[in-house]
């Protein structure tokens, strides 16, 4: 007498069989049926890769035009001549915190103060200096951050930030300051009415940004908060949070969360362009992509109710030899699946290439795979093509061995 655990590996071994046997007995309909979902998944997928490619570079584009979120003192207070109040500067790990839980975040602490400017040596006609807004940061990542800034720098100077400063071109002309001179900066007045000594910085840039700040003056934060008698506080926080305006709001949340007494508020400007395109692009891109699932539904639904249909002799055979309706039904179900594997796993990497192609041609611009689309194509095919298969494999619940192969 056979026992029960002897019999499922071998029920399971003529199962795949008999799985392995039917893909390979029809295969012009199979070749049909995967070709029609790799056809629908390569679609989807260079769909899908164009839109992470242009949601990377229009990411990319917005950066040039510096932050779109600005973090400033909760009480509105103003500073010197309608500058911002001052903050204390934000806690750097608070800023890893929020960096490791959305890539692209970046952030820069900026210091705000009206100081006397002269060109060393002065400039005859002016012999006295003017005052100019003075930004006190890092100055690297404040250029990562404005990347649309032009700068000429000094032969030499750029391992030397730290110690230099840059000038925008305006007030460069305005003092006939030029890259590998200097500047002296003295205090007009400081926050808690204390004066401090001049400092003089090497030129180390000339910044051109097309806005105010060409007129201002451009210094290691650390230096600006000693000549200001500043204490570690900062004016703002510039910030950069990728996303569309949804996933910028939450940023602007957290920040409001992890600064108490200080207050994130958008580039509406920046955020609502941003927001819009991608919204725009996001909306197209998924009502194609559920166009096109639709009607390869349709489609693999029509193929295998035909194959099913073909093949009733051989189910009536099956159900004849002791087979039962569960198991025939799992044998077009898995039939099924492996199909929308095997489409998902030939449309995705058509569609990447047809995406980057598309994109040399178009725009000129190499798009790489978005590898978030691999897995999701291939779940998606696979998941259609057992859903597509579910009411052609009802069809094996009505065929009666009896009638089937009466005449046969």
């Amino acid at each position: 007498m056979v026992s029960n655990s002897t019999k499922r590996p071998a029920s399971r071994s003529l199962f795949w069989r008999l799985l392995l046997r039917s893909l390979q007995v029809k295969r012009p309909q199979t070749a049909l049926c995967v070709g029609v979902l790799a056809t629908g998944a390569a679609v989807c997928s260079m769909l899908l890769n164009l839109y992470g490619g242009v949601q990377r570079k229009m990411t990319e584009s917005f950066r040039a035009f510096g932050p779109n979120v600005i973090v400033a003192p909760r009480s509105g207070r103003a500073g010197q001549r309608d500058l911002p109040g001052l903050m204390q500067g934000p806690d750097s790990g608070r800023l890893a915190e929020i960096s490791s839980s959305r890539p692209g975040f970046s952030a820069v602490p900026v210091l705000y103060a009206v100081m006397r400017v002269t060109a060393v040596p002065p400039d005859p006609r002016m012999p006295d200096g003017g005052e100019a807004v003075v930004a006190g940061a890092d100055l690297r990542a404040l250029w990562r951050m404005n990347p649309g800034w032009r700068l000429r720098r000094a032969p030499g100077q750029e391992a030397r930030l730290s110690g230099a400063c840059a000038v925008g071109s305006g007030l460069a002309a305005e003092l006939g300051a030029h890259m590998g001179g200097a500047i002296e900066l003295a205090p007009v007045r400081t926050s808690s009415g204390q004066s401090a000594g001049g400092m003089t910085f090497k030129i180390a840039a000339i910044v051109t940004t097309g806005s105010s700040q060409d007129h201002q003056v451009f210094v290691p934060l650390e230096a600006l908060q000693r000549q200001a008698i500043a204490g570690g506080k900062v004016s703002v926080v510039e910030v950069h949070a990728p996303g569309g305006a949804k996933q910028i709001e939450g940023t602007i949340r957290r920040i409001d969360r992890l600064f108490p007494g200080a207050e994130a508020r958008p580039v509406r400007q920046i955020v609502y362009s941003e927001g819009k395109v991608l919204g725009t692009v996001s909306r197209l891109t998924m009502a194609l992509a559920s166009l096109i699932l639709v009607i390869i539904a349709l489609c693999v639904a029509a193929t295998m109710t035909a194959l099913v249909l073909e093949r009733r002799k051989d189910v009536a055979v099956m159900k004849a030899l002791g087979a039962d309706d569960h198991t025939l039904v799992q044998l077009f179900l898995a039939e099924g699946a492996v199909q929308g594997f095997a489409g998902g796993l030939l449309g995705f990497f058509a569609g990447a290439l047809a995406a980057r192609e598309l994109a040399l041609r178009l725009f000129a611009v190499a798009l790489a795979p978005s590898w978030w689309v691999f897995p999701a194509i291939i779940a998606g095919t696979t998941v259609l093509a057992v859903l597509a298969t579910v009411a052609p494999a009802r069809i094996v619940r009505r065929i009666q061995p009896a009638i089937a192969l009466k005449g046969a």
